[in-house]
């Protein structure tokens, strides 16, 4: 797909909508606001957010660029409280292996503080940005705002120029905090056709305006890559004057609360109000338009053609030999694909790169023994074609990307590549990058709702879903005294999908996967360990103390549950349009055994439960006795579906309700 265009020439560029809110015009009022006026209790706000992204033709060196201008000012009410993402900042900077890449043209940050009536600046200096190189094609500029208090304001703007125009970023409207006014504006020429995607429960004010300008333009004999190059030029051009069309769409929302923290969300940013566009076509005048965006069988035969792809799945004959030796004593297909599995799993290491390309190749890959999650699953798929297996690669928008819009088609929106096997009617989801994954396994990254297989002929939409059960037992063995402290210990063996996120986040930060797991209880905790039995289970347990039931009188009343009933549900919505995400399959048993103390007798034990929710799409089982001087009480949940549709959500909280209800019950016991 080649054009022949260049334009040197002075465009006059429509300027964005009208601001009253500038970079460093700040006031002492601005100091007066104490809380949110959206959500009292938010620990900060955003006061104004901007974007203003703008695809041009680049007048002196020819070729078309992106330009990105950011603006951000917040206000801080409790500094403790704020989340990071606020605090800390990180712009990303994308490149190719080539001399392709964003350039930071301009960064500011400034702290204000009001001090003895006085505003007070501290800027961000040099030493203070960090340069984090992510991988390869992503490096990130990361600063944290310095002399945050409670009270600050804080500010900060950035301008990137990108040779990249397949896309823009995506703009969040909604952030971590509410937001008071968040804008982006979106220039281009009317040679490109960029389509947007538009999403959330929000519907933003939409502005339109076109202007047209004379411009002369040099043309030469060049490329334009539809996957952001600009091409190369060659030394034949003509002078050429016209007129060019140059449109602004203009979006604004306020008033914006925080994205609610639901639980079975896997990514939260998923839910909230955004905006991106893509580049769906380019027209210049008297050519045939070039279409980059059609539809999903057009991408996937694209991509089934491409070079580092599928074509990467074709011949390979250095892998015969082993995949003989690896299926020389299996009788089944799925006695085969599991030995292949296994053997890519265990000899291979993934980089931590996703992509749906390679970037080694299958061959570099086997030799190395390490790739990108294309180079892994890819030699992955072709081993199992070579033994006999009906298997394709499907290709995603891995969990941190966000969403695939099924009814935009998107080349860029997709960064990573599993394989789907078809053995004896049954379909597996494999990806071999995880060590810890299974069939029907897959890790977090890729479970992202749904994804594309690459067929031979033509493209199969295929639903992202975990199938294999996951358990999750919780064990309480606890000594009460008359006094009501309890003292004890608490075991809790996960397995499968827990066991693979678990060994993840321990292997990436230990420290920081203690502090989540033991924080909220408000009694003393010691001895907290993990322990990995290397065969798919994983068990954390510590001891507690200072731990107290309450004692009235001559009885002692307390939930037999303990620290482990459920109290509340978050579910805060009163519908939802976003899928219920648990992950996988889980069944969740949570047994408590509770000494009594010498003297005692029960008075009243909870009363038995066990109900189901709407279609047996979970079940939920609950019983309290008494055995050999024990309270012994026994919750058991199951839920056999990893995702269920939005319409579940009322029949969810309903049957949490009932969970909650059940477990609130008390245990009395009377001093005999």
């Amino acid at each position: 797909m080649k054009t022949f265009f260049t334009i040197v020439a002075s465009i006059a560029t429509v300027t964005s909508f009208a601001q009253d809110v500038k970079f460093g015009k700040i006031s002492k009022q601005d100091f007066e606001k104490i809380k949110s006026t959206i959500q009292a209790d938010a620990p900060a706000e955003v006061l104004y957010s901007e974007g203003d992204y703008k695809v041009t033709f680049n007048t002196h060196q020819g070729g078309v660029e992106q330009t990105k201008k950011v603006f951000y000012r917040y206000i801080v009410f409790d500094k403790d409280k704020t989340p990071n993402d606020i605090l800390t900042i990180s712009i990303p900077i994308y490149k190719t292996e080539g001399s392709d890449q964003d350039k930071l043209l301009s960064l500011k940050a400034v702290t204000y503080n009001l001090e003895n009536g006085k505003i007070v600046q501290q800027k961000l200096e040099k030493k203070d940005i960090f340069l984090d190189k992510v991988h390869r094609f992503l490096d990130k500029q990361t600063f944290t705002f310095p002399n945050v208090k409670n009270g600050s304001i804080l500010e900060y703007s950035y301008e990137i120029l990108s040779p990249f125009i397949s896309s823009t970023d995506t703009w969040y409207f909604q952030q971590s905090v509410p937001v008071v006014n968040s804008n982006f504006t979106f220039q281009s020429q009317d040679y490109f056709n960029y389509q947007q995607d538009l999403r959330g429960s929000f519907s933003p004010k939409i502005t339109k305006d076109s202007k047209e300008d004379t411009y002369t333009s040099t043309v030469y004999n060049r490329g334009l890559d539809p996957s952001m190059n600009a091409g190369v030029v060659d030394r034949s051009s003509t002078i050429q004057n016209g007129k060019l069309k140059i449109n602004t769409l203009s979006y604004s929302l306020t008033n914006l609360p925080t994205y609610s923290k639901e639980p079975y969300v896997l990514n939260h940013k998923n839910m909230l109000s955004s905006l991106q566009f893509e580049l769906a076509s380019y027209k210049q005048p008297g050519q045939t338009p070039q279409n980059f965006s059609t539809t999903w069988e057009k991408i996937g035969k694209d991509l089934m053609d491409n070079s580092n792809l599928g074509r990467e799945l074709t011949g390979n004959n250095f892998l015969d030999e082993t995949v003989k030796t690896l299926t020389a004593n299996k009788n089944t297909d799925l006695e085969k694909t599991e030995a292949i599995f296994e053997y890519v799993k265990n000899n291979f290491t993934w980089n931590d790169y996703l992509s749906v390309f390679t970037d080694n190749g299958i061959r570099k890959t086997f030799n190395d023994k390490t790739g990108n999650s294309a180079d892994i699953n890819l030699l992955l798929i072709s081993m199992l074609k070579k033994a006999g297996i009906n298997v394709n690669p499907i290709v995603l928008s891995s969990l941190n990307n966000g969403l695939i819009n099924y009814s935009f088609p998107s080349r860029t929106k997709l960064n990573y590549v599993i394989a789907g096997a078809t053995i004896n009617n049954e379909f597996y989801l494999i990806d071999a990058t995880d060590k810890n994954s299974q069939l029907n396994l897959l890790p977090l990254r890729a479970i992202n709702d749904r994804g594309i297989m690459l067929l031979e002929n033509g493209v199969k939409e295929i639903p992202l879903r975990n199938s294999v059960m996951t358990n999750n037992k919780k064990t309480i063995t606890a000594d009460l005294k008359a006094d009501g402290t309890l003292t004890g210990s608490f075991t809790n063996l996960r397995d499968n999908y827990f066991y693979m996120a678990d060994k993840n986040e321990i292997a990436s930060d230990p420290k920081a996967f203690e502090k989540e797991y033991v924080d909220g209880y408000n009694f003393e905790i010691s001895d907290f360990k993990s322990q990995d039995n290397k065969i798919n289970i994983i068990r954390h347990q510590f001891k507690f103390s200072d731990a107290n039931v309450d004692v009235a009188g001559n009885k002692i009343i307390f939930n037999p549950l303990l620290f482990l009933a459920n109290t509340k549900y978050y579910l805060n919505l009163e519908q939802r349009n976003y899928n219920i995400e648990f992950g996988a399959p889980i069944t969740t048993v949570s047994t408590v055994n509770i000494k009594i103390p010498a003297g005692y007798k029960v008075e009243a034990l909870p009363v038995e439960k066990q109900f189901t929710m709407q279609d047996q799409a979970s079940g939920y089982a609950y019983k309290v006795v008494e055995k050999d001087g024990y309270i012994v009480a026994q919750s058991y949940k199951i839920t056999p579906y990893s995702v269920l549709p939005p319409s579940y959500y009322k029949p969810l909280k309903e049957f949490s309700e009932n969970i909650i209800k059940a477990e609130s019950q008390q245990v009395i016991l009377v001093k005999e």
